[in-house]
């Protein structure tokens, strides 16, 4: 089969890779092989892309089939799998290898297994991802979808769950807090519409010009209460003005040095800040001004990826129709054609979230 493999250096190339089989992975006897339906193309996968040669972004440790935003259909199992069954449609979490003995993993935390290298723990770095025609993947890390969601709002399911996780399980948010959200890409239209099912409020999403006339007018209709092009207006005075002390919760989502400086800016005195955006980078450096950390006492956080709650919180928030997945996958292309589907996903303001449908 065809596979789009991603090199130690950074680099993508379409080639011709083994049929994974049950019971000769390393997740036998609870392993499964699944049909992949769509696998989405994550800022991450478009930054390896772009920044192969630059410091800090780099590769697996050995050439592997990438992509981790998988949905599909259960087509094999292996003879101690028992929560799913041939047939079943799924989502793959991504974080499948952990020590199970630090505190974190004691802790639940699996996510930053305090022993493990944050790529070792991704099935898609270490035995392959979703830009194949068929996937291995531990029993154990895989969710039915119910029959009310669709493929194609499914491949937003890896980006619904990291939202909620950062949302929600990292940030606390509460009903009738206020909230920032620095970035309208697929991750911050998300991250709106779990805000809104948890009762926050009022919201703020801010973006640059390009973002205008698409994913700016989409917050609106996703139930932003507060849309802000940066480039127009001031986004201090916006959240000066509808708050009066500054929001309680800024997520930034941008990947930008400016907007984490800015999340500073914008958050009320004893208010929390989410540093989210310049993970998919490869982490960015920004300058800070220590004495609003110290004069307000701001909580900044971190998140990555997800743990099995967010998964499960994700997937019963689309099917009760509280975060609506469907406008967000903009496009599909064929395996074959991942590099314009690369480029679009990178350069298009209109695209959202870009799908690869293996062939």
């Amino acid at each position: 089969m065809q596979g789009l493999v991603l090199y130690p250096d950074g680099s993508y190339r379409l080639e011709d890779v083994p049929e994974p089989k049950i019971g000769q992975n390393v997740y036998a006897p609870k392993d499964v092989i699944i049909e992949v339906e769509y696998c989405g193309i994550c800022g991450s996968d478009i930054h390896k892309w772009l920044d192969a040669d630059k410091e800090g972004i780099k590769g697996p440790s050995k050439p592997t089939v990438t992509g981790h935003e998988i949905t599909g259909v259960v087509v094999d199992k292996g003879p101690e799998v028992d929560n799913v069954q041939i047939g079943d449609r799924v989502v793959c979490e991504i974080v499948v290898f952990y020590c199970g003995r630090c505190i974190n993993c004691k802790q639940g935390r699996i996510n930053i297994c305090a022993n493990m290298k944050a790529a070792d723990q991704r099935a898609h770095y270490v035995t392959g991802g979703g830009f194949a025609k068929y996937v291995a993947w531990p029993a154990d890390h895989v969710h039915k979808l119910p029959d009310s969601i669709s493929f194609e709002e499914a491949v937003l399911m890896e980006p619904t769950a990291g939202s909620t996780h950062s949302i929600i399980e990292r940030m606390g948010l509460q009903a009738g807090e206020s909230l920032a959200i620095l970035g309208p890409g697929a991750r911050g239209l998300i991250t709106l519409q779990i805000a809104k099912a948890a009762g926050a409020g009022p919201i703020i999403v801010s973006g640059l010009e390009r973002d205008w006339e698409t994913r700016l007018r989409l917050a609106k209709e996703l139930g932003a209460d507060y849309v802000v092009n940066i480039e127009r207006e001031s986004l201090e005075d916006v959240v000066r003005e509808v708050t009066g002390i500054g929001v309680d919760v800024v997520a930034e989502i941008t990947g930008s040095p400016d907007a984490v400086s800015q999340s500073l800016d914008i958050v009320r005195p004893g208010g929390r800040v989410l540093i989210s955006g310049g993970g998919i980078r490869g982490g960015i450096t920004a300058q800070i001004d220590t004495r609003q950390l110290i004069v307000k006492e701001l909580d900044v956080k971190g998140e990555i990826s997800h743990l099995w709650t967010s998964w499960k919180t994700a997937i019963k928030l689309v099917e009760k129709g509280k975060v609506n997945l469907k406008p967000l996958l903009s496009h599909i292309y064929p395996l074959a054609r991942w590099k314009e589907a690369f480029d679009l996903a990178a350069t298009s303001p209109e695209a959202l979230r870009v799908a690869i449908r293996p062939e």
